[in-house]
């Protein structure tokens, strides 16, 4: 499989995707194959890419978390987001576009009540704000079918718990929990009226949801990079880290096809997965974790006609190196 630089396959990202495709509402799965130090890299410079173009980047480690559990990709996607900043954008969104107030110099990551900050912009009082805000909270977000059900009954309640700035009677705690997979007891969070666990069979309609969340928020989008290296290594690891059977890492392939079969339900995400070169390794040597083990993810991302000489750059999978090859 022939190679192409890092540079020009980023500069066809970042054009052609991040710029593009991926900012006016499509989705898109990439695997990117290289060695350790170019894949190391090249996580670093999607990274400063997303900064420039407003957006959200967010991680996956597969030596530190469980790739082939989804409940485990969104909650470690639900630990590196601010849901409290997404909350307040989502309010500042609703007051200026919704009903019409003015909301020029409100900062959502101030540390003040959003719809305090509201009033005084437009000479209201709080309440008043809040009263304006309450029934598009139900319409726009609580009743948003673009979002999975319990997930924007949570997402009304955390935009009205920003009624209360100090942290120290922030009523959304529990509501962080269940996201963040600190505490998963459904009891904690069913007075907010969510009654879904986040599971292996729930999670990807989370996953959905929190990458539409985001595009609402005021972002360009998600960008999702999954370090899969972990997953096609056959040695049990002396470090610590997570060990994949050749089941596991079959699992996994499946979580990555349904992502590219289910790229329609995806508002403004990119997902990218940085593999190490055995994971082109063919299915032949029983010790393999290679994509082939699985061929309905093989069948979904190797093209059918492939040139000698010519690397199409906008491939579902690309080999990288540090410079072209002659």
């Amino acid at each position: 499989m022939n190679t192409i630089s890092l540079d020009r396959w980023l500069d066809v990202i970042d054009r052609q995707y991040l710029a593009d495709y991926v900012a006016s509402g499509g989705a898109s799965v990439k695997v990117a194959v290289a060695a350790d130090d170019l894949r190391r890299e090249l996580m670093g410079a999607v990274r400063d890419r997303c900064v420039r173009r407003n957006f959200v980047s967010l991680e996956f480690d597969a030596a530190v978390r469980r790739a082939h559990m989804p409940q485990d990709i969104f909650f470690t996607m639900a630990e590196q987001l601010d849901w409290r900043d997404l909350a307040r954008r989502q309010i500042l969104h609703l007051a200026e576009q919704e009903v019409g107030l003015i909301v020029d110099g409100v900062d959502p990551s101030d540390a003040v009540n959003i719809y305090e900050a509201i009033g005084e912009a437009n000479d209201l009082p709080r309440n008043a704000v809040l009263r304006d805000l309450r029934p598009y909270l139900e319409n726009r977000i609580a009743q948003n079918h673009r979002m999975a059900k319990d997930f924007r009954v949570a997402m009304k309640h955390l935009c009205q718990c920003e009624t209360i700035a100090d942290p120290r009677y922030y009523m959304g705690e529990p509501l962080l929990e269940w996201l963040t997979g600190r505490n998963t007891r459904m009891g904690n969070v069913r007075h907010f009226e969510v009654s879904t666990p986040i599971n292996r069979n729930t999670a990807r309609y989370f996953i959905e949801s929190a990458c539409y969340w985001i595009k609402q928020a005021g972002y360009a989008g998600t960008v999702l990079q999954f370090d899969i290296a972990r997953v096609t290594r056959s040695r049990r690891p002396s470090d610590g880290s997570r060990y994949y059977t050749r089941a596991m890492a079959m699992e996994h392939y499946e979580v990555l096809r349904e992502f590219i079969d289910g790229t329609d339900r995806l508002e403004s995400t990119l997902i990218l997965v940085a593999a190490r070169p055995e994971f082109l390794e063919t299915a032949l040597d029983r010790r393999s974790r290679g994509f082939s083990i699985y061929q309905a993810l093989q069948t979904r991302i190797m093209d059918d006609v492939r040139d000698r000489h010519w690397v199409n750059p906008e491939a579902s999978l690309v080999r990288l190196s540090s410079q072209e090859a002659d």
